[in-house]
């Protein structure tokens, strides 16, 4: 199955690969590789002796052993389950393999547990073989509007049985002590499963960055912090309205005008403007949570009963998600999530009974 490869060759003479060295000991393990019959016959192809000389081999053995010396080195409590839900967002879909969700999960110091009862590949929601879901920009008839229902009730089916049957038999039988999860597919769906996410079980969302495509959070990029405003002051009352504008900003003439005359909130970046990219720091991610917490928070402090709330989001994935495991239906109003359709806003889905149906 496998080869040992010299990268100085083992003879110090012309004839042999990368050979002519003032090397000594060229049998010690430092100068051997263990790589398959035809990547050997490929190092040591005179065609390729150019390509693949002393230095890059070395490089190619030097980060390869430090990879495995770090994943070998994790702790078993380091340890994650991974959790990948995958649609299509107006028609676009991303690539978000095992090996994707793998990378990003090592880059935050964690070992992806792939449990064989799990096929080996996590836990994987994939709705793209949904009726619905490859439609770019959908009408907004009222045959449309009952498609799109059903579109959700379907989707929404298949996260609860994944959730149910994969994740929560795991966590029961302690085979999932920290899960990993991520996301790509519409907003309200993402919030659905954030809402199913077992809030006992330490879990670490990740976002998915347009400027490198990747899943892995920056360290270097700069920590937002975010602020609630009052937009509209109307008197409390059992339906209030919030606008989140965090990965773009919500153009307040698309509110359905039957919400216009509710109180309505803001929430939005403190100090920079709102952009795709603006969670490229998990601490960036902890501060929306932060915010969004306290904001809940003084709704129940609010004179009236606030029983439905209703959210018009433009959101990077990781806080749809986020949005919806924060989201405790025994405590907090109902939310009604909005999607943004051909320059308005509709409401598609539900999270969460209302105190008064919880009663």
């Amino acid at each position: 199955m496998g080869e040992l490869a010299h990268i100085v060759g083992r003879h110090n003479n012309p004839l042999s690969p990368r050979g002519v060295s003032e090397l000594d000991d060229r049998e010690s393990a430092d100068n051997l590789m263990l790589v398959c019959a035809d990547e050997h016959k490929e190092f040591d192809s005179v065609e390729t002796l150019d390509v693949f000389t002393v230095g890059v081999l070395r490089e190619l053995k030097r980060s390869h052993e430090d990879r495995i010396r770090y994943v070998t080195g994790l702790s078993a409590d380091r340890t994650t389950t991974v959790l990948r839900m995958v649609g299509q967002v107006h028609g676009h879909e991303v690539e978000l393999s095992r090996q994707t969700a793998a990378t990003a999960v090592v880059a935050a110091k964690r070992y992806p547990l792939f449990l064989e009862s799990y096929s080996r590949h996590g836990i994987e929601i994939d709705l793209r073989p949904l009726p619905g879901e490859s439609v770019r920009r959908p009408d907004v008839t009222s045959d449309a509007r009952e498609r799109s229902r059903s579109y959700y009730r379907l989707a929404t089916a298949v996260i609860d049985d994944v959730i149910e049957h994969q994740l929560n038999r795991g966590i029961s039988s302690d085979n999932v002590r920290h899960l990993s999860v991520f996301g790509f597919a519409r907003l309200p769906l993402l919030v659905h499963l954030g809402s199913r996410l077992d809030d006992t079980v330490p879990t670490e969302i990740h976002q998915r960055h347009r400027h490198d495509e990747s899943w892995c959070w920056q360290n270097s990029a700069p920590v937002v912090d975010f602020a609630t405003r009052l937009d509209h002051a109307a008197p409390h009352g059992p339906e209030e309205v919030v606008v989140l504008s965090v990965s773009g900003t919500v153009n307040l003439a698309e509110v359905p005008a039957e919400l216009r005359g509710l109180r309505r909130y803001g929430i939005s970046p403190a100090a920079v403007p709102s952009a795709p990219d603006i969670l490229a720091h998990r601490g960036s991610l902890a501060n929306f949570i932060s915010c969004l917490r306290s904001f809940l928070a003084a709704l129940e402090s609010a004179p009236t009963t606030v029983r439905r709330l209703h959210v018009l989001p433009a959101l990077p994935l990781s806080a749809a998600i986020a949005l919806g495991r924060l989201h405790h239906h025994q405590v907090h109003p109902e939310l009604a999530i909005y999607e943004r359709l051909n320059g308005r806003y509709w409401r598609t889905l539900d999270i969460g009974l209302s105190r008064q149906e919880a009663d």
